[in-house]
């Protein structure tokens, strides 16, 4: 049911959301009352009750000296929502000063399903670092439509790229002649040695894996990890042929 879960949202248990739904269909009730349109025992109502009471959502009447329940106006919730919103702003600077104190803790973020790779190749757009280090598969052809154009939109951030893939691949036929126009410096090395179906990218304080064949992705954002493998990469790429050769 929608009102459930708009107020599940709003911090609401399900037995909340019960006796507050009977509360706004009986109107000035008493406990039992609402108790039998929510389908709950009395005694459990009547605790959810002075909890609603406390959030402002119920209020409490007497009428001929006997305890009534009357809800408040369902629009009561927005000011719910305005209150927190507020709260979580004032927060914000303490929340912010306990981030910024696990810099130095590895963030790892993994994605799987259909756009797991796509939305590493998103990420490194927005991080726009100067230049991507890259050791690339042929399967990135396979699974991008045409109109995905990923390298187009790299090049138009200004961003750079050094490629390192197989002999034969269409990194090797097609686009390490494009070099200067994408922005790229493309080495080859024999098939035999590297021809992944796992691609790498390291760009700013991440590096990202990008495993095709099980639709997974994993960053890493690591300063110290990153440094570590820009290190193994550039043995990489000095231990790969010239391009053309």
């Amino acid at each position: 049911m929608r009102l459930n879960y708009l107020l599940e949202k709003l911090g609401f248990s399900k037995n909340e959301s019960l006796v507050y739904l009977a509360s706004l269909e009986s109107g000035v009730a008493s406990a039992q009352q609402i108790a039998t349109k929510a389908g709950l025992k009395r005694t459990t109502v009547y605790s959810v009750l002075s909890y609603l009471v406390g959030r402002g959502v119920v209020a409490k009447t007497i009428q001929k000296n006997k305890t009534r329940f009357v809800p408040e106006p369902p629009d009561k919730l927005l000011s719910m929502v305005s209150e927190l919103n507020r709260a979580i702003k004032e927060s914000l600077p303490e929340l912010q000063a306990l981030y910024n104190t696990s810099e130095t803790k590895p963030h790892i973020i993994f994605w799987e399903g259909g756009n797991a790779i796509h939305n590493v190749y998103e990420d490194t757009l927005r991080e726009r670092p100067k230049e991507i280090l890259e050791w690339n598969t042929d399967v990135f052809f396979d699974r991008f439509p045409k109109d995905y154009n990923y390298i187009e939109k790299r090049v138009k951030f200004g961003i750079k790229a050094r490629r390192i893939a197989g002999k034969g691949s269409r990194w090797d036929t097609h686009h390490k002649y494009k070099d200067t126009r994408e922005l790229s410096e493309t080495r080859i090395v024999s098939k035999d040695l590297f021809w992944p179906n796992v691609e790498i990218n390291i760009y700013g304080n991440k590096i990202a894996f990008m495993d095709y064949a099980e639709n997974m992705s994993v960053v890493i954002e690591s300063e110290s990890i990153t440094n570590a493998m820009r290190q193994v990469y550039e043995l990489s790429w000095r231990g790969t042929q010239v391009p053309g050769n």
